[in-house]
């Protein structure tokens, strides 16, 4: 054979073999390069699941902290509502009493000779309709207030 066609065989099947390494090492790194991002995407999904675990635990606190939250508010609202329905019953029975010392005194101004004043009958009249509002409003806060028990049974 002719040593230049050797070399050439020679020289030909290096080029080849040449480019199959190099595209065995392409193909290498391009497999590495998969294995590393994947590596990565399956980093990121535990973190990202760890952070929902957390994420659901914190909603569980958060969640208990309002119910507890919930729980002292209507105990409060039931305090204050039981405290201002007091202060209104406290009222309406003052008013009561006003009413009647205030007819008592035109009562005896009558007997005395006297006729009450335009104003103290004018007086006499409002507070008779101020009674009447304070019952009205009292016996709205005695409804309110069984309902809002029944439904405290119902929950329990």
């Amino acid at each position: 054979m002719d040593s230049g066609i050797v070399i050439a065989v020679i020289v030909g099947g290096m080029a080849v073999a040449g480019q199959q390494v190099q595209a065995w090492n392409a193909r290498k790194a391009i497999r590495e390069s998969k294995l590393e991002d994947w590596a990565r995407e399956d980093q990121v999904a535990a973190k990202a699941a760890e952070a929902a675990k957390l994420l659901l635990e914190q909603n569980k606190v958060v969640a208990d902290a309002a119910a507890t939250t919930n729980a002292k508010l209507d105990v409060i609202h039931v305090l204050v509502n039981s405290n201002m329905t007091a202060a209104m019953q406290a009222e309406y029975d003052a008013t009561v009493r006003e009413l009647a010392m205030m007819r008592e005194v035109a009562r005896l101004n009558r007997i005395a000779g006297t006729e009450p004043s335009v104003e103290a009958l004018a007086a006499i009249d409002a507070t008779a309709v101020k009674i009447a509002e304070l019952k009205a409003t009292l016996s709205d806060r005695l409804k309110q207030t069984e309902i809002v028990a029944q439904a405290a049974v119902g929950k329990e």
